[in-house]
């Protein structure tokens, strides 16, 4: 009987604390982490490196985005392979995460993004352990997007990219919108999370990664306006003429709430629908949630015509707002209602 097979991944590498070495008392990029790969036998796994580019991830752009996804749809389309795994900065993690959710579903095949706290020369790094986990992973799920990465309790979770939110400041460690993780690795073994539902998309994940590989020839200006939450944030400050962005995405406290004064208030989310509507940019609100009892003040946002986008993370929201953006695609067909 003869030996299985070797599985062919595709590793592209984009920079971050993954990529990086500690000079003095900061961070910089240096080589490539091909040291990840360096002690896998060969006869289980066959890698196909690639290093678009180079930067910490807190630096990246939708441009690069574009570029980025644009290659991995040029080197799925020339080879097969069994996986796909893209070492990423934790900082902007979740943001591309959400678009690889979104455009990368379709392969036919699984896809991890994972990242690392600290360089890998730091014996404690979690880098090497994401990457060996991410090849676990391949020998037991057959499709989906997903993100691995140790929590500082030492457990293995396997999140859905869908899913998968800004990490902790404080720890470092990731979570999934509303505890829906997809499960933890044990030894090398997965196991799942038996309440974990997974979502249906309403797209063609492939059509919509060809379409973006396209924007290449003439990548597109535009971008999401992104607000967070604050007290005392005064929406008379923005420039609603410019036109690199026609969806703006308020995240709203965890309650699903936001200021509701008087219209005339500038500090009023009321107030900045009507100029938003005055200057057709489209106002969007996140996280929040359908089966919890809303606030007053949430229907006051909800009768003045701002659209929710239910229960998604907002870093979810905002991938799906720009890849309307630059497709020109709807986000009422797009969103789930």
């Amino acid at each position: 009987m003869s030996a299985p097979r070797p599985l062919h991944i595709l590793v592209v590498f984009t920079g971050g604390t993954i990529s990086s070495r500690l000079s003095g008392e900061a961070f910089e990029m240096s080589d490539a982490p091909y040291r990840l790969m360096e002690s896998i036998p060969r006869d289980q796994f066959i890698f196909d490196p690639y290093e678009p580019m180079q930067i910490f991830s807190e630096n990246m752009t939708p441009g690069m985005l574009i570029e980025l996804f644009g290659a991995i749809s040029d080197y799925v389309e020339q080879s097969v392979f069994d996986g796909l795994i893209i070492a990423h900065g934790t900082d902007t993690l979740a943001y591309t995460a959400q678009l690889a959710d979104l455009l990368l579903s379709g392969l036919g095949f699984p896809v991890v993004i994972l990242g690392s706290k600290t360089p890998l020369e730091d014996p404690q790094n979690d880098g090497q352990s994401n990457f060996m986990n991410a090849l676990d992973l391949f020998t037991q799920v057959d499709s989906g997007v997903y993100a691995v990465s140790r929590s500082k309790n030492g457990t293995d979770y396997v999140h859905p990219a869908g899913r998968i939110m800004q990490a902790d400041s404080q720890t470092d460690d990731f979570h999934s919108y509303k505890g829906q993780v997809f499960g933890v690795m044990h030894d090398g073994l997965l196991e799942k999370n038996p309440g974990y539902k997974p979502h249906i998309p309403a797209y063609n994940s492939r059509e919509l990664l060809t379409r973006v590989a396209a924007l290449r020839k003439k990548s597109p200006d535009t971008t999401v306006l992104l607000l967070d939450a604050g007290v005392g944030m005064n929406y008379s400050v923005f420039n609603l003429n410019r036109p690199e962005f026609t969806y703006i995405l308020q995240r709203l406290f965890h309650s699903g709430t936001a200021c509701t004064a008087p219209r005339q208030s500038p500090y009023s989310l009321l107030y900045f629908q009507n100029a938003c509507r005055e200057h057709h940019k489209r106002l969007f609100i996140a996280p929040i949630e359908s089966e919890r009892i809303p606030y007053s003040t949430t229907y006051e946002l909800l009768d003045a015509g701002i659209t929710p986008v239910y229960d998604l993370p907002v870093e979810a929201v905002w991938a799906g707002l720009l890849l309307c953006t630059w497709l020109k695609e709807s986000p009422d067909a797009f969103f789930p209602k």
